[in-house]
């Protein structure tokens, strides 16, 4: 599985969001997030128009304007957001998917993938927003005490 720059756009904004979250911050402007996480605005307001319409975000519009989550940072999933974004969570799977055209042995590789694309998405439905956006600032926190001996 692989996520697309579309879904790492998304899930980008809504960290920085769910950051933003419940710091008195109302809303965030798209030029904001798209320049502090290095996004192309109209592509970056495609896809928050699209996280608005399922209902993830909601939108001020005018002056002091921008996008907010619609819930809760730890009411959202990763999963949810990449289906919103992606559709479906994939399947791993080999051969040419004809259950009948497959050997024993890729029958049974076939069975292993299918357990490892379930493992995946139920780990993705167990980390919420509120789980990234707390992983992200100790990262950020933990790059700023790291000592550099540079000269």
């Amino acid at each position: 599985m692989k996520l697309s720059k579309k879904t790492e756009y998304a899930l980008k904004a809504l960290i920085e969001l769910a950051i933003n979250h419940g710091k008195g911050i109302d809303v965030t402007l798209i030029s904001d997030i798209a320049e502090r996480e290095n996004i192309p605005p109209r592509y970056l307001e495609q896809i928050l128009l699209r996280l608005k319409n399922s209902g993830i975000l909601f939108s001020k519009r005018g002056v002091g304007g921008g996008y907010a989550l619609n819930r809760p940072p730890e009411e959202i999933s990763l999963g949810s957001i990449i289906k919103e974004v992606e559709g479906p969570l994939s399947s791993f799977s080999i051969g040419p998917g004809n259950s009948n055209a497959l050997d024993d042995a890729s029958s049974g590789l076939n069975s292993v993938m299918s357990e490892v694309s379930e493992s995946v998405r139920d780990i993705l439905n167990s980390i919420s927003l509120k789980d990234m956006a707390k992983r992200t600032l100790d990262l950020i926190e933990e790059k700023k005490n790291v000592l550099n001996y540079a000269i």
